[in-house]
C-alpha cells in the first residue's frame, strides 16, 4: 500500500449561506495545492488546501520552525488567505500549520465541536481585532539617565563609569515604569471600554522588557474611527509619561477563537 502523500491544511472556517467563491483569493502556503472549500455544516465552510507531507509533515515543519524566514513567509501567506475571507464573511482564523490527515477528519472535527464553533462565530460576527502595545520610550530613559546624579563614581576608571551608567539607566527605567503605571492603566481602560472583549498578556510575562502593555481588543467594525481617536489621545497623554503607544489592525480575530475569557 502506498503511503499517503498529502495532508489537509486548514486556513479558516467561514460562515456563509452559500459556498464562498475562491475568485480573487490569494495563493496559499508555498508548495501547497490550490485552495478548496469543504462543507462542514449547512452554513459552515472550511477553506483548505492539500499540503505535501514531504514539506509539511511533522518533521519538516519542526525543522522549519527553527528558521524565522521560513516561518515568516508561510505566516504571511496564511494571513493573506484568512484576511481575504474575513473581509467578506464572518470567519474563524485557524492557527498556522493546522493540518488533518484527510478532508473527512477536518470536517468531523468541526461537526463534533459545532456548538462551540457557533458560539465563537457569534462572538466575532461584525467585529475585528486590534493590537495595542505600550512600551517605554528608550530615548526618554537615556535623557533622564544622563542628568547629573548625586552618586558619583569613585575615581576615573572607564570600566567603573560604564557599569555605573548602565545601573543608572536601569534604575531610571524602573522609575519611569513605576511613575507611568497609572497612566498606562487609564489608557487601557479607555480603549477596553470600546471593545466587546479583550486579551492581555499578564504583567509577569512583561517583566524584563520595556513593554508596559500588550493587549488585543475585539471591537465592532463600526467603532474603528472612535477607537483610533481614543488611541491618539491616549498616545499623546502617555508620551508625557515616557511611553509610546502603537495600535495595529484591523485583523481577523486570531486572539479570540477560544473560549478563554
Amino acid at each position: 500500500m502506498m503511503a499517503k502523500a498529502n495532508a489537509t491544511y486548514l486556513y479558516c472556517l467561514v460562515s456563509a449561506d452559500r459556498q464562498p467563491s475562491l475568485a480573487g483569493a490569494p495563493p496559499g502556503l508555498p508548495g501547497t495545492g490550490a485552495l478548496r472549500v469543504l462543507a462542514a455544516g449547512p452554513d459552515l465552510w472550511l477553506v483548505v488546501a492539500d499540503a505535501p507531507l514531504a514539506r509539511y509533515g511533522s518533521g519538516p515543519v519542526e525543522r522549519g520552525l527553527r528558521d524565522l524566514e521560513w516561518v515568516g513567509l508561510r505566516g504571511a501567506a496564511h494571513a493573506r488567505v484568512v484576511g481575504h475571507f474575513a473581509r467578506r464573511f464572518t470567519t474563524l482564523p485557524l492557527k498556522l500549520f493546522t493540518l488533518f490527515s484527510a478532508d473527512d477528519r477536518a470536517v468531523a472535527h468541526v461537526r463534533d465541536d459545532e456548538a462551540r464553533v457557533r458560539r465563537l462565530l457569534a462572538r466575532v460576527d461584525g467585529r475585528v481585532e486590534w493590537g495595542v502595545r505600550v512600551r517605554l520610550d528608550p530615548g526618554l530613559v537615556r535623557r533622564r539617565a544622563r542628568r547629573p546624579s548625586r552618586v558619583k563614581a569613585s575615581g576615573g576608571r572607564a570600566g567603573t563609569r560604564f557599569l555605573l551608567a548602565k545601573k543608572r539607566e536601569r534604575d531610571v527605567a524602573r522609575e519611569v515604569l513605576r511613575e507611568g503605571r497609572a497612566a498606562v492603566e487609564d489608557a487601557f481602560e479607555e480603549l477596553a471600554a470600546l471593545a466587546e472583549t479583550t486579551r492581555r498578556r499578564p504583567p509577569a510575562e512583561l517583566e524584563g522588557t520595556r513593554l508596559a502593555l500588550d493587549a488585543a481588543l475585539l471591537v465592532d467594525a463600526e467603532r474603528a474611527t472612535r477607537l483610533r481617536q481614543t488611541a491618539q489621545r491616549a498616545a499623546r497623554t502617555l508620551a508625557g509619561h515616557g511611553y509610546r503607544l502603537t495600535m495595529t489592525g484591523p485583523w481577523p480575530a486570531y486572539s479570540f477563537v477560544s473560549d478563554r475569557r
